[in-house]
């Protein structure tokens, strides 16, 4: 039975660059033909629905390649530092909000998106900040790469730390006379993030689902996701077979497991998940392992000194040994690895590590990727793409980072960073993501950064480092053809042909005819999956 049509438009296959055909039919939420409107129209039934595209542009609907989904939907709900631009204003919000939601007994006050470096005094908020907000609850404040982070002293005091604390992969900040001062980084951060109350699983199928809505909204319909930074992994599976239950799962979720050593690793293998398993809404993607932090905080791990920073490479997580055992025993169980690693040596200890897991254990079917592949010369992506390594790549980080790197690693290695489009001629498969919520998870935002490599006032004049710049085509098949790639879906999603999940976004202008300083200014007017109708802009979401 042909369940629907949608006709009258510009649908831009993805099969190659240009491609297009003027109407789709769905049977089953697939597509059954992709042509023209007189050979589509021709297959409608009686109970088929018709959906006049009015000649708007459809692009397949797109796929964020690494995100947080859950913690987008809980961040919405938590104290919202985005855009502070002082100690005081954090304390001033932080008050505020205690006012607003005063805590249950044992709730933490948690604050996330803080950006010391737009701050009037770039200087990171340290325990006194956290002290003023609360001596009472236990306060936590998530900087917004999430790799650094300040607490007060319940936290402390709950988590055992003290002035001799060492934990290996991370740092502990000290003031001047040796004592703590709050501010937390890497593997001493993420162990206060397990040691945060977890939110029931009501709470956290509200978050998701909070989150499907605003992706919809932006023509997401797939979504890689770290979803075990809120919450175990049984809470995480239970929130979306709630959503399931409930039919609403409006994404296709690929879910990034994070266990980041041997011990945690072998228990989940225990489970006999692999890479793949589940169903079309839900599937167990990666092993997502952090070997490194993040570039704003100067904790990314990298080759050589921070040009601002002399003495300081950054935080290496793992030993390069560590690293080389927990790969070794994901790739032979036939899982795929993330790495989230952003300076050149992370970069340089991941695929040292997936070389040798390779060499014992050879399959470069899993298709590991590296998550954020910021700073990397030529040398290092070369090897990438002979290891079978692709990257997930935030193109919206181009606006956002671009006025650090020159001042982090000096003129000579901001050379060798966001290098999408050398990535694409060494061979590499790229899918690009949001990592919201640091990020936007609008698509269209990252198309436009990767096309212009400017920010939102169109600065600098000819882009940041052009010669690295994206065609529109490849810059959309980031969202479509990348991402499916990399969840192992290129015979399911990221096109638009006969047998592919009917997943559209129907664009208010055609992208690829758009000046591309305006591709952000283009917006989501349907979105659909499996070939229905999950968001009408301005209209309520329909299924």
């Amino acid at each position: 039975m042909i369940e629907a049509i949608y006709y009258n438009g510009t649908i831009y296959t993805m099969i190659r660059e240009g491609a297009s055909v003027s109407a789709v039919a769905v049977s089953g939420g697939r597509i059954e033909a992709a042509g023209t409107d007189e050979e589509i129209l021709a297959m409608a039934e009686k109970h088929t629905y018709l959906c006049d595209l009015k000649g708007r542009c459809v692009v397949p609907g797109f796929t964020d390649s690494h995100c947080h989904l859950m913690a987008t939907g809980l961040d919405l709900i938590r104290l919202d530092l985005r855009g502070v631009r002082s100690w005081d204003e954090i304390i001033v919000r932080g008050r505020a909000f205690i006012e607003e939601h005063p805590p249950a007994p044992g709730e933490w006050v948690i604050g996330y998106g803080f950006d010391h470096n737009i701050f009037d005094d770039p200087i990171l908020p340290d325990i006194h900040v956290a002290e003023s907000i609360s001596t009472q609850y236990p306060v936590f404040l998530d900087r917004i790469c999430g790799h650094v982070g300040t607490v007060n002293r319940k936290v402390l005091e709950i988590a055992g730390y003290d002035d001799d604390t060492v934990v290996t992969g991370g740092v502990l900040d000290k003031d001047e006379n040796g004592h703590l001062n709050g501010i937390l980084r890497e593997a001493a951060l993420d162990y206060i993030r397990r040691l945060v109350p977890v939110p029931d699983v009501n709470m956290l199928a509200r978050s998701a689902k909070k989150t499907m809505d605003i992706a919809n909204s932006f023509g997401i319909t797939s979504m890689h996701t770290d979803d075990l930074e809120s919450a175990d992994f049984d809470s995480v599976m239970a929130a979306y077979d709630l959503l399931k239950s409930r039919g609403e799962m409006t994404v296709r979720v690929w879910e990034e497991v994070q266990q980041p050593r041997v011990p945690q690793l072998k228990n989940f293998l225990q489970r006999n998940m692999t890479t793949g398993w589940g169903d079309e809404y839900f599937r167990i993607g990666n092993i997502k392992i952090l070997t490194d932090g993040s570039l704003g905080a100067r904790t990314a791990y990298m080759r050589q000194d921070y040009a601002d920073d002399p003495g300081n490479r950054g935080v290496a997580v793992y030993t390069q040994e560590a690293l080389d055992e927990v790969v070794e025993l994901g790739h032979r169980s036939g899982m795929q690895m993330a790495f989230h690693a952003i300076g050149d040596g992370a970069v340089e200890q991941c695929v040292r590590a997936v070389e040798k897991a390779q060499n014992a254990w050879p399959q470069k079917k899993l298709r590991h990727r590296i998550v954020h592949c910021q700073i990397a010369g030529r040398d290092l992506l070369e090897r990438l793409a002979a290891a079978g390594i692709g990257a997930d790549i935030q193109p919206a980080f181009t606006a956002s980072d671009a006025p650090l790197v020159g001042s982090r690693l000096g003129k000579e290695r901001e050379q060798e960073s966001y290098m999408w489009k050398t990535m694409l001629d060494v061979g590499m498969t790229i899918g690009g993501g949001s990592d919201s919520p640091v990020e936007t998870l609008n698509p269209l935002w990252g198309i436009y950064c990767a096309v212009t490599r400017k920010d939102g006032e169109h600065k600098p004049e000819g882009g940041w480092h052009p010669t690295e710049r994206l065609s529109v085509y490849e810059a959309v098949s980031l969202y479509t053809r990348g991402g499916a790639y990399m969840s192992f879906d290129e015979k399911e999603k990221g096109q638009i042909a006969a047998g592919y999940l009917a997943d559209m976004a129907v664009l208010s202008k055609d992208i690829f005819k758009t000046d591309p300083e305006e591709i952000a200014d283009i917006s989501v007017e349907l979105t659909i999956m499996g070939g229905k109708i999950c968001y009408e802009k301005d209209h309520s979401a329909r299924s």
